[in-house]
């Protein structure tokens, strides 16, 4: 199992930066103990890409972030965890999370659809996390959960896994 997970952090995302720290961590350290070969790399995205976990360590600490950018560079965020995780290879279940109220650039929204396409049509699912707004614009052919409930959240993220260890046999 292989697991991307991008937080954009432009102004609009501030009251998620806390929540998706501790969700950062605590899904790395979960990929690291797990039972079956995994890997959990998380990148915060505004105006540069910067990673907040890696895959094959455990943090100690969750590393908290701000989220006050002012652009949404989405394209590299996943360009960064394609490369970390070989999402867009089809040898394991992956799952690629992106918390974003999806409020793009036309640029950055149409080079992040192309890849999130690319991930798409070869196998890796793309579970995408906002907040429960009617400003909410997801990129299209992803599965889309309100940030509403955190255990709610949760059990999106456990579903999304699980089916794509199932697409993934």
């Amino acid at each position: 199992m292989r697991l991307g997970i991008a937080c954009d952090v432009s102004g609009s995302m501030g009251a998620f930066a806390g929540p998706v720290a501790s969700a950062a961590w605590i899904l790395n350290h979960a990929t690291h103990h797990a039972q079956i070969p995994a890997a959990a790399a998380t990148v915060i995205f505004g105006n540069r890409v910067r990673a907040i976990t890696h895959p094959d360590s455990a943090p100690a600490h969750v590393t908290e972030f701000d989220a006050d950018d002012n652009y949404e560079d989405i394209p590299r965020a996943i360009n960064a965890l394609d490369g970390a995780l070989d999402l867009y290879r089809p040898a394991a279940a992956r799952l690629l999370v992106i918390v974003s109220d999806g409020q793009y650039r036309h640029d950055a929204r149409t080079e992040g659809q192309r890849r999130v396409d690319r991930l798409r049509a070869n196998g890796c699912a793309v579970l995408w996390l906002a907040p429960d707004s009617p400003c909410v614009s997801p990129l299209h052919g992803v599965t889309v959960h309100p940030l509403a409930d955190p255990t709610a959240t949760a059990h999106a993220i456990g579903q999304a896994a699980t089916a794509a260890l199932r697409a993934a046999r």
